[in-house]
């Protein structure tokens, strides 16, 4: 028991911190692509929340890991040939945004504010990391620790609660879909008891939209000096 007490405690604080971040970084939509795109975003704010979620998270991640024991297979990357409802997910994700990245912007080049080329190529690295280290956390160490002490069932809920509940202050659209996206995420990972699917899954579905959105309004070939 005292255990679990010292886990979900550092759940628990990792989860307010980051969401703490999340609120106050969300104000007027200062860390969105569209917005920085536009000029009215802050790409400091942005590449700040990504680094400040790699640390909250990671620093939980840590000390879960040494709370308590877990079986290694669902941290280590698997191929198999179970792997084909996992691809087909993957591909629809990456079609979905893809997209989505049509669909978000039909801004005209006029209105878009040239970013410094850093931008990118900080952008890119720092989301990949930050995905895979909030998957770890969600979809890692949360849930199946949960299953474990709660069940399947409940552990589901409260995993997709808590995912829900940080995206509750983003666009309708988002919201809504993080519902799906979120149930899918977490029954991936029980059907393989693996992580590694819902990290291919998130990143396919966030870097194939952020990518396509950059590429489309031209912001990697727009500089200006540092």
């Amino acid at each position: 028991m005292p255990d679990a007490f010292i886990t979900y405690s550092i759940i628990l604080l990792s989860y307010s911190l980051f969401f703490f971040v999340i609120r106050v970084t969300q104000k007027e939509n200062s860390c969105d692509l569209k917005a920085i795109l536009t000029g009215k975003g802050s790409p400091g704010i942005l590449l700040s929340r990504l680094i400040a979620g790699i640390l909250l998270l990671g620093i939980g991640i840590a000390g879960i890991l040494l709370s308590r024991s877990f079986n290694e297979r669902i941290f280590i990357p698997i191929v198999n040939n179970s792997a084909l409802p996992a691809g087909i997910i993957i591909a629809v994700a990456g079609l979905t945004g893809l997209f989505g990245a049509e669909k978000k912007l039909s801004i005209s080049i006029i209105n878009i504010k040239p970013l410094s080329f850093s931008f990118p190529l900080l952008f890119i690295p720092l989301r990949t990391l930050f995905l895979i280290v909030y998957e770890i956390f969600f979809r890692g160490v949360m849930l199946f620790c949960m299953i474990e002490d709660f069940g399947i069932a409940i552990a589901v809920f409260i995993n997709l609660f808590l995912y829900v509940f940080i995206h509750w202050h983003s666009e309708k659209k988002e919201r809504y879909g993080s519902v799906l996206m979120g149930l899918v995420l977490c029954l991936i990972s029980i059907y393989y008891q693996n992580v590694w699917p819902a990290i291919a899954i998130h990143l396919m579905l966030a870097l194939s939209n952020e990518i396509g959105v950059l590429i489309t309004n031209r912001s990697l070939f727009k500089t200006i000096s540092l």
